[in-house]
């Protein structure tokens, strides 16, 4: 226990009392500043006196739990941080150690808030101005951020167990799930402010996902099998025939829960190293992008019978598919120009279409962009620094799409009139796949738009 003589010594700075403790087994300076918050200048509190007693009572234990989880913080965050820092081999998240990742974080302080709960504040290399956090006085270790250990307020509800609020308009959870056969970190994000707390339908949200979440992977793991494979038929054989097939192309990151009770993950996509809306709540699966879901509430939208969810803007409505074109998966968005009437049945028509042509529609785009870059050859030769495979005595259609055409959106016309747009480095007008009457025509943009 710390003694009266310890307590004196500390110093007051800023907005608390500062001292010095010896640093743990970690990867720290050789000092670690203690700092026990007090922002009205109030005093030192019985319960932070008591809650730096149980730190130094249990601070090896801290030393080996907070080891692993940073580390499963590092793999379910590595997307983000390998984009910030350049990272070495052995700092893959397949492979890194404790060690390696020691030498990428530095721990610096021992936070204590006013309510008796304390935490470590590191410096990490790939956020310097901010850092990270572990909240170390819970039942298990949290890894937060330093800014919400300094401001930390949190709530343990008996729904959603702890949570942690992050500052700004959300409240933060954390559970393990296994969606591709190995236990990872799920965060849960649900919208308010430190004032409103969590509301009914958050509560009642989130017990129904948790019923139904497998069920819910299950026909997410479906649809996008369909879209890597391109044939809702062959994929249901596929699925009949008992083999398990995994296509772990999008993995959620995030379980987003609004205060009316909508929700949805926010997945990691593997084919653009991005994020998507994955939004579960209505009676189907609905694609859109983070945004939209995390506004879902707010969003001027329509729910169609073919569509489905509709985001309204300039020119009409829109949403978000993922297909596989120009021979990998993408995330393509569908403009609907309605210029602010309804969606037509000539234009639900058309993308019914689309749908029935999936399995056989890129054929014809791949006969149809050979033939026009066989045509303006001398073009691209004065465009393009052309690839071996690319010379026209090489050239092939599997070979031809990739890296040359850019595809932007599947547009349908007021008149049902539907193409998938691209762009083209030969042509400042664009290009236009237009498959309405069932067969693929390459024609200009202008003529569709």
């Amino acid at each position: 226990m710390f003694t009266s003589d310890f307590w004196d010594s500390l110093q007051y700075k800023k907005n608390a009392w500062c001292g010095s403790l010896n640093a743990p087994l970690l990867n720290s300076r050789d000092k670690l500043v203690l700092v026990v918050l007090d922002e009205e200048k109030e005093g030192i509190l019985e319960i932070q006196k008591n809650a730096c007693d149980k730190y130094i009572q249990n601070v090896d234990s801290y030393v080996d739990s907070v080891s692993d989880v940073i580390l499963n913080y590092y793999k379910w965050h590595f997307e983000e941080i390998e984009k910030k820092v350049r990272l070495d081999e052995a700092d893959h998240k397949d492979i890194i150690t404790d060690n390696e990742l020691y030498k990428m974080i530095t721990l610096w302080y021992l936070f204590v808030c006013r309510d008796g709960s304390y935490g470590w504040a590191f410096g990490c290399c790939w956020d310097v101005e901010n850092g990270l956090a572990v909240l170390l006085s819970e039942s298990e270790p949290r890894v937060i951020s330093r800014t919400q250990l300094q401001n930390l307020r949190k709530l343990n509800d008996p729904t959603l167990g702890l949570l942690v609020h992050d500052c700004q308009n959300s409240w933060k959870g954390l559970e393990r799930n296994s969606f591709f056969g190995k236990l990872e970190n799920l965060e849960i994000e649900l919208e308010g402010s430190v004032e409103e707390g969590i509301t009914p339908a958050q509560q009642k949200a989130y017990a129904a996902y948790t019923q139904k979440k497998g069920e819910l992977f299950e026909a997410f793991s479906k649809m996008m099998l369909t879209a890597y494979v391109g044939d809702s038929a062959q994929v249901d054989e596929m699925l009949a025939s008992g083999q398990p097939i995994v296509v772990q192309t999008a993995l959620p990151k995030t379980l987003y829960i609004d205060r009316e009770g909508n929700y949805g993950w926010i997945c990691y996509t593997e084919w653009n190293q991005s994020y998507m809306g994955v939004l579960l709540s209505e009676s189907k699966i609905q694609l859109m992008q983070p945004d939209q879901l995390r506004n879902y509430r707010n969003e001027e939208k329509v729910i169609d019978e073919v569509f489905g969810v509709l985001f309204k803007d300039s020119t009409g409505w829109s949403k978000e598919v993922v297909v596989r074109l120009a021979g990998a998966v993408c995330t393509m968005p569908v403009t609907i120009r309605t210029y602010g009437k309804p969606v037509s049945e000539k234009q639900r028509a058309s993308y019914q279409k689309f749908i029935e042509l999936n399995a056989t529609r890129w054929e014809g785009i791949q006969d149809a962009t050979l033939d026009y870059y066989l045509e303006g050859y001398d073009d691209f030769v004065e465009y393009l620094d052309l690839p071996d495979s690319l010379l026209r005595e090489n050239v092939t259609r599997e070979n031809v799409v990739p890296g040359l055409l850019d595809f932007t959106k599947l547009f349908i016309k007021t008149n049902g009139r539907i193409a998938w747009l691209c762009e083209s480095p030969t042509t400042d007008d664009g290009l236009a796949f237009e498959f309405t009457s069932g067969e693929i025509e390459l024609i200009s943009q202008t003529e569709i738009i």
